[in-house]
């Protein structure tokens, strides 16, 4: 009963946090211009890439506190020692990158992006405001853990929905007023904040303890560290790997190509993000059927069903009404013209790095990273390698194929839980 309800409450938190933007972007497209908004994805391509110093960890403590759940420790001094110390780390850390990041703003701006005649500082902007909203939203990520592995995950949802509900509401609001980037990002990083604090408190609760009581431990986090080091390769190589083609794109294009592109991404992660919630409230329930295989098997195969029926029913629905829902949603056929070809190749790399996430899942479950990190691996390079001469042949679609390209080698390595004997992950 806990699966559903968690697989129901993630359904509609992750709906409601992948729709806003989505419903929310023709506002943004209209009253910031295509330039402006090309910014505004490259924040959030930075956002990506700096959450890769949670590499690893979010995901080890997730399965530890659902190591203390099953155990009847909840409560207990040792899981809200775990809280307690992981969360000095994440928040040191997010200050720390925030500050390390501001004295490149400059550079960031004027040797990577093609700004298209947009002043310098409206692309330092863009640097300032991604460092801001990280810094907010890093320590967000050890709460949400702590919530995910204590069962926790419909309060985790509502604080996730209002949230993104007050972000892209107010967006609209803000930059309708004050059309301008600066504008946009601020308000992003007050309500970012606020979020992170709701779920920190919410995570104090779940656990059964309160901070004043607990002691910072050096040998809890130390404790993690080889578990938090090999998922941290493959899951920085995972993250490089679905950014790699916005990356190498944000290089080659110009800051207006690049937001229409960033457009047709956002609806394929969006997409994606329909499999995450089944994925959430699987990782505790294959945890503890880590150490049976048979069940481990059934359970990954029934997962295999759940995540195919979504994606033949959303390529469904693309296939008969993609263009119409384009038209209708964005009302600007120029950048319909743009974002329709590439979407239609990202859709269907989407679609094989859901299943590449049951595997994934698997291997994470049992602590083992070296089969993810030799997927991520095999993958990035690809991307490094075929990317750019596709996109110099190909433009956006081109940016697309390399996405696809990832994808399919990916799902194709993930395939070893569908052995009859036991698969090592050493």
């Amino acid at each position: 009963m806990t699966l559903r309800k968690n697989i129901v409450a993630n359904y509609i938190g992750t709906g409601v946090v992948a729709l806003a933007p989505i419903l929310a972007l023709p506002w943004y497209l209209a009253a910031l211009g295509p330039k402006q908004f090309g910014l505004v994805s490259f924040v959030a391509m930075l956002q990506a890439l700096l959450g890769l110093l949670d590499a690893g960890m979010s995901q080890s403590l997730a399965r530890e506190f659902t190591l203390c759940e099953s155990a009847h420790q909840r409560g207990t001094q040792g899981a809200a020692t775990l809280l307690r110390s992981f969360e000095r780390v994440y928040w040191i850390f997010a200050m720390l990158a925030m500050c390390l990041i501001l004295p490149f703003s400059g550079v960031l701006a004027s040797n990577w992006l093609e700004l298209s005649g947009l002043p310098a500082e409206v692309g330092q902007w863009a640097v300032y405001g991604a460092g801001a909203i990280f810094a907010a939203q890093f320590p967000g990520s050890l709460y949400r853990s702590a919530l995910i592995g204590t069962q926790s995950q419909v309060e985790l949802n509502v604080v996730m929905s209002i949230s993104a509900l007050l972000k892209h509401i107010g967006g609209i609001v803000i930059v309708n007023v004050w059309p301008t980037l600066p504008a946009y990002l601020i308000w992003f990083v007050i309500v970012t904040l606020l979020e992170t604090l709701f779920r920190a408190r919410l995570a104090w609760k779940a656990i059964g303890g309160g901070r004043n009581h607990v002691v910072w431990s050096t040998g809890v986090v130390l404790k993690m560290m080889p578990l938090v080091v090999s998922l941290s390769g493959a899951t920085i190589l995972g993250a490089l790997t679905i950014q790699m083609d916005k990356i190498i794109l944000s290089k080659m294009v110009s800051v207006e190509l690049f937001g229409y592109y960033s457009i047709a991404w956002s609806i394929a992660i969006g997409v994606l993000q329909l499999i995450y919630p089944v994925m959430n409230a699987a990782l505790p329930k294959v945890v503890n059927m880590r150490d049976d295989f048979e069940a481990l098997r059934s359970f990954c195969a029934k997962l295999t069903v759940v995540v195919m029926l979504v994606v033949v029913v959303g390529g469904g629905i693309f296939y008969f009404m993609g263009v119409w829902l384009l038209e209708r949603w964005l009302n600007n056929p120029v950048a319909v013209a743009y974002i329709y070809a590439p979407l239609s190749v990202l859709l269907i790399g989407t679609a094989m790095h859901a299943i590449w996430n049951i595997g994934y899942l698997v291997w994470l479950a049992n602590g083992k990273a070296n089969n993810a990190l030799f997927s991520n691996a095999f993958t990035l390079v690809l991307s490094v390698v075929f990317s750019p001469a596709l996109i110099t042949r190909y433009g956006l679609v081109g940016a697309a194929f390399g996405w696809l390209m990832m994808n399919v080698a990916g799902t194709a390595l993930s395939f070893g839980w569908l052995k009859r004997k036991r698969l090592s992950v050493e």
